[in-house]
């Protein structure tokens, strides 16, 4: 069985802290730590049979919520990376736009030097698309599943929800009219988000 685990971080070229700690959202004491990775696969995962798209730690274990302190990491193969920016998974570009970064090795910078190239009217459509998916699953219209009971009860919606489906409304916009993501979020949006 193959170590994906040795794999990933073996070969690690970038990595860095996303998530509402990268966009300025997060809440302190409250939580998680997001982690995002690129690692250059070996040439037997390119050329050959054998494949690695990505490898997924998490603190928690799968289906179980992660809390204050934890840790949600995935490391992705270069190439999946590469075919997720392309097509402007909003997810994944924010690594590229991150001001610092934990692990940046030559071939990191190598791509935070070609990230222009990822930019693409593609994006907009992705934007889009995250975020009437979040307005679905945040109105019902698309899952009836909860995954913050506690903010639905205090407001009658889940607001951290809402703040996403906002916020990639703001930042879509952003990327299309400057090429860029600003990290984190700028006022007056951080405070409106």
């Amino acid at each position: 069985m193959t170590d994906f685990k040795n794999l990933a971080l073996t070969n690690e070229i970038l990595r860095g802290v996303v998530g509402s700690t990268a966009l300025g959202t997060a809440i302190e004491g409250q939580d998680d730590r997001d982690e995002m990775g690129v690692c250059v696969e070996p040439a037997e995962y390119v050329c050959g049979l054998s494949h690695f798209e990505q490898y997924i730690h998490r603190t928690q274990p799968e289906g179980v919520r992660s809390g204050p302190g934890d840790l949600d990491l995935v490391i992705y193969s270069l190439r999946k990376y590469c075919r997720l920016a392309v097509q402007g998974n909003p997810s994944i570009l924010v690594l590229m736009w991150l001001p610092h970064h934990e692990i940046k090795t030559a071939a990191g910078e190598e791509l935070l030097n070609v990230r222009d190239a990822f930019v693409s009217r593609a994006a907009g459509w992705r934007y889009l698309g995250y975020l009437t998916s979040q307005r679905r699953a945040l109105t019902g219209e698309k899952s009836k599943q909860v995954s913050r009971p506690e903010l639905v009860a205090r407001y009658g919606y889940d607001t951290k929800f809402a703040m996403h489906a906002l916020r990639l409304g703001l930042q879509g916009i952003q990327y299309l009219r400057e090429k860029r993501i600003v990290l984190p979020i700028p006022e007056p949006s951080l405070s409106l988000l």
